[in-house]
């Protein structure tokens, strides 16, 4: 893991599947403008090299490799988050699970000079034999009701239904809220999102919530899983006078980060069925940009 600075302006704290303990590929390299809570990290200057991530309790992950190791604790507002100290600098670690399987990470750098902005993104290579299933749980760190209830509902109404009954449409989507320092759209300076994990064919993949697919997750073989490809993810604005909801259907390349494309919708109220009203209504425009959202998968390789 490399020990030069990361820098970027994004903190979160949202309710990500739980990492997978085992062996991941790091690649790291100067920050480019990113998708909200998703490192883009530029191409043309990165460093490669693997680190081991071993559970050390349920709140607590070790991270260790080239000869240097890092404690990230889970906290109930921030997320996972690390601290290193060296050459003068104190280097604060943010990490995102996107899936178990792929983890973003950025930090913030105080002291010794420290002014360039640099990302992670972390791939597991090999999970190991003893997963954390224990430590699984679906309590959310915010109030998400209303956010999951307009998800369950957007799903219901384009007739999307699971493949058996292994699955539950609640398996299809993360509630997350994000904050960027950098924006003052929202009145508190931070956004909800509603996120939805796009395979092959833009097909919905389940995420990782019971402990039996969590554990099939992280010890699956590379190409037995489809990969996630892309992010479908719902940016929500609450509104004032009137009272309701702007929100934003953005395709998100998760590889780069890019935006690939981006539309708007609104409604009037307050209450779930005005937040899936407007889910509904900006990824009408995406169809209409020839967006295809396909249907619900076991997400395994066909």
């Amino acid at each position: 893991m490399e020990a030069a600075a990361l820098a970027l302006t994004i903190s979160t704290a949202i309710a990500d599947p739980l990492p997978c303990q085992g062996r991941y590929q790091a690649i790291s390299g100067n920050v480019i403008m990113s998708a909200s809570g998703i490192v883009q990290v530029d191409p043309r200057n990165r460093n490669e090299s693997t680190v081991d991530l071993t559970y050390d309790g349920c709140d607590r992950i070790a991270i260790a490799g080239q000869g240097m190791r890092m404690d990230i604790v889970r906290s109930a507002t921030s997320g996972w988050s690390g601290t290193l100290t060296a050459g003068g600098a104190t280097r604060v670690f943010r990490f995102n699970a996107l899936t178990p399987r792929l983890i973003d990470s950025w930090m913030d750098a105080f002291g010794g000079g420290m002014t360039v902005q640099r990302g992670m993104k972390l791939t597991l290579v090999k999970g190991t034999e003893h997963q954390p299933v224990d430590c699984i749980f679906d309590g959310e760190r915010h109030d998400f009701t209303r956010e999951n209830a307009a998800a369950r509902a957007f799903l219901a109404a384009r007739g999307l239904t699971p493949p058996s009954s292994d699955f539950a449409l609640r398996d299809y989507f993360r509630a997350a809220e994000v904050e960027n320092r950098t924006q003052t759209e929202s009145r508190k300076g931070r956004t909800r999102h509603v996120r939805f994990l796009l395979g092959s064919g833009n097909r919905v993949l389940p995420a990782a919530r019971a402990a039996a697919r969590f554990r099939e997750i992280c010890r699956a073989e590379e190409g037995a899983l489809d990969p996630p490809r892309r992010l479908l993810n719902f940016k929500i604005i609450e509104m004032e006078n009137p009272d309701g909801f702007d929100v934003f259907a953005q395709l998100i390349d998760i590889e780069t980060g890019k935006i690939i494309a981006q539309r708007e919708g609104e409604a009037t109220g307050t209450n779930d069925a005005a937040l899936a009203a407007a889910m509904q209504a900006s990824a009408a425009q995406l169809a209409e940009d020839g967006v295809t959202i396909g249907p619900l998968s076991d997400g395994k390789v066909r």
